[in-house]
């Protein structure tokens, strides 16, 4: 097997590295969550109103209104030039006036009748002969002619024919129900109704258009495209900051938050050994036999693999004895694995670790089959110092190794697999490459612990979070 010893240089520290990558995930979060938000559909729906052509061109109607350009205007300019109109002047003041009053009673009226038949009588010549004869003294038609006289000196006749005769009555029979008259009191009409007193007033309002809804809605639009939100959601939604993520679907992940392991998501015993008989092996070289729990527990939001001096009694397979046997063991160590609940082929895997790389335990996050290979590890521990190893067969086995420094501290480490290629990364920083003879099956995330040499104490394995992508980089 090659043995290719990198020098990977400065590596970024995790915490740096895993903010950088929460604050975008979070930012990206935040896009999506944005994306349904109430605010930018508000806005969205402002600026196709308020941009519009429609909205433009209200908007310059109404500031371009003025009273005196209006039709209200002109209404109001010729009902004050009839008002000014001599003879509408001269009728209104002879319909006001007790001229004409006093006319229309006395017209028609058996006084004026008596009057006119006395007047044809006297002024005829054959009365005018008789007043010439002596007997018209003391005669009818003498007291005819003292009745015509003493009408005629009446007042009231005197003023309804001088009445009758005029100008004024003239003007008033030929203003009265005129057509310029039936405009007057129809324009008269108009300019004292509510319609045209509040469109005059608001043709006469220098504030109008801010009194109007299309100010409101453009406020509104102004307000809301002056945001710090609105402003970075137009900043970022096109840019090509969240890519690395639009190529990612989180397809699995445990954060380790609870107060116990998640036994839906992980089974902690070998997949064969839990299928086909219930209960724990180990290899005949293992020094430590598998327990259920007792090396498996979740506290402070880390999932924790011990290895521990512990007498057990476990089973073993011997291939050379086809078969398996009963063994004492000194140690005892956990395992956990998801391949009972999630496989994947291809895409990102990745986990905040933190392994111990003293020499004897033997620790380990990888990527299993159902056989014995292919078999890929993202990092292990052993001989004291961090490798990554990829089994695609009996005969092509290569293994990486990372040094003994990866020790005693988180790190990321992770495997970016796709059908041409797969990339060894630490704190996103590539180590190794690989871009013939790889897998090509489903495979399971596996967390184990263990020994290679017999050690003093306890060793274990920690990891903060586990987190499996559709997609790579």
């Amino acid at each position: 097997m090659a043995n290719l010893k990198l020098s990977l240089g400065f590596i970024p520290a995790t915490s740096k590295i895993e903010q950088a990558e929460t604050d975008l995930i979070n930012e990206f979060e935040k896009l999506q969550a944005f994306t349904d938000s109430e605010e930018l559909k508000k806005y969205n729906e402002l600026n196709g109103i308020v941009n519009s052509g429609e909205f433009k061109n209200k908007k310059k109607e109404m500031v371009g209104l003025s009273f005196k350009s209006s039709e209200e205007y002109h209404k109001e300019i010729e009902y004050k030039k009839l008002q000014k109109a001599r003879d509408i002047k001269l009728y209104f003041k002879t319909l006001g006036g007790p001229l004409l009053k006093k006319y229309q009673e006395l017209d028609g009226s058996d006084t004026i009748k008596r009057y006119e038949d006395l007047k044809k009588t006297v002024d005829s010549a054959a009365f005018k002969q008789k007043q010439k004869s002596k007997e018209f003294k003391g005669s009818d038609d003498q007291k005819l002619l003292s009745e015509f006289n003493k009408l005629k000196s009446n007042p009231d006749i005197k003023t309804y024919f001088k009445f009758k005769t005029g100008k004024e009555l003239a003007n008033y029979n030929k203003v009265h129900g005129s057509k310029k008259l039936e405009r007057l009191e129809e324009l008269k009409e108009y300019l004292s109704s509510e319609d045209f007193k509040s469109r005059k007033e608001y043709l006469l309002d220098k504030k109008r258009f801010e009194k109007s809804e299309l100010y409101v809605q453009e406020q509104e639009y102004e307000k809301l495209r002056k945001s710090d939100d609105i402003n970075w959601y137009l900043k970022v939604k096109d840019s090509d900051k969240f890519d690395v993520l639009k190529k990612r679907e989180l397809t699995f992940s445990d954060e380790f938050d609870g107060e116990k392991l998640d036994t839906k998501k992980w089974l902690t015993n070998h997949y064969w050994a839990d299928k086909l008989f219930k209960d724990h092996y180990s290899q005949e070289t293992d020094l430590h036999c598998y327990t259920d729990n007792e090396n498996t527990e979740v506290r402070s939001s880390l999932l924790q693999i011990s290895t521990r001096p512990q007498k057990a009694k476990g089973k073993v397979w011997n291939p050379l004895l086809g078969g398996f046997r009963l063994k004492d063991f000194s140690y005892t160590s956990g395992l956990v694995n998801t391949s009972k609940s999630f496989r994947q082929q291809y895409g990102t895997f990745k986990a905040k670790i933190k392994l111990n790389t003293a020499v004897g335990p033997s620790h380990a996050f990888r990527l299993l089959g159902d056989k014995i290979t292919p078999h890929l590890d993202i990092c292990r521990t052993g001989k004291g110092k961090v490798w990554a190893d990829i089994f695609t067969s009996e005969k092509d086995n290569r293994k990486t190794s990372l040094g003994a420094r990866y020790s005693k501290d988180f790190f990321i480490y992770s495997l970016e697999w796709s059908p041409n290629k797969m990339v060894w990364k630490i704190n996103d920083v590539p180590f190794y490459t690989q871009t013939g003879n790889l897998p090509d099956e489903p495979l399971y995330i596996v967390f184990t612990g263990g020994l290679e040499t017999a050690i003093s104490g306890s060793s274990s394995m920690e990891v903060d979070w586990v987190r499996v992508y559709k997609g790579v980089d």
